[in-house]
């Protein structure tokens, strides 16, 4: 983490809310994209990042390590895209809006996109975020291990086999749907 949003964590913790602002402006874009990838829902991905900002703003003062603050706040980015995804679920908008939220008007594309979101609908919960972080967020392995808690090497074994799962399965599906 640089040094100024090492210095802007100190003040935030000391209770000042507008270098909390400014922390948020630093990591917002990259909080919405990962949070719109895992839950698959623009409004779903909102809420998980307002949750995750206002509970990092209630527990910024917890922060141990000022230099961990990007792998902390995603810890609990984490934790409401979870709940958010779940949620979803339980009220079975998912399929809906999934479907919707792609079609650009290209049959082609639209064919695509459902193929991508289905596989990876395919992979475990854990699987998913792994992938997430690292295709959408560019996460390294090792910073991926410290959000998820786990150690580096697992990391780089659940994503490889992970992303071995998608292509066998556009793979598969590519070929069934051409024929």
């Amino acid at each position: 983490m640089n040094k100024k949003a090492s210095e802007l964590v100190r003040l935030a913790q000391g209770g000042d809310t507008d270098a909390f602002g400014e922390l948020y402006k630093l990591y917002y874009k990259e909080m919405y994209a990962y949070a719109c990838t895992v839950t698959g829902n623009v409004t779903a991905a909102e809420d998980a990042v307002s949750e995750a900002i206002c509970s990092a703003l209630r527990q910024i003062k917890s922060l141990r390590n000022p230099d961990s603050f990007k792998g902390w706040l995603f810890k609990i980015l984490n934790v409401c895209c979870r709940n958010q995804f779940n949620e979803l679920n339980k009220n079975l908008e998912l399929e809906e809006n999934l479907t919707h939220s792609s079609y650009d008007g290209d049959i082609d594309n639209l064919e695509l996109s459902l193929d991508l979101k289905n596989a990876i609908r395919i992979l475990s919960e854990e699987e998913r975020e792994i992938v997430m972080m690292k295709l959408m967020g560019e996460y390294k392995s090792r910073e991926i291990a410290e959000t998820l808690g786990l150690p580096d090497a697992t990391v780089r074994s659940k994503l490889s086999r992970a992303l071995t799962k998608l292509r066998e399965y556009m793979t598969d599906n590519r070929k069934g749907g051409g024929e």
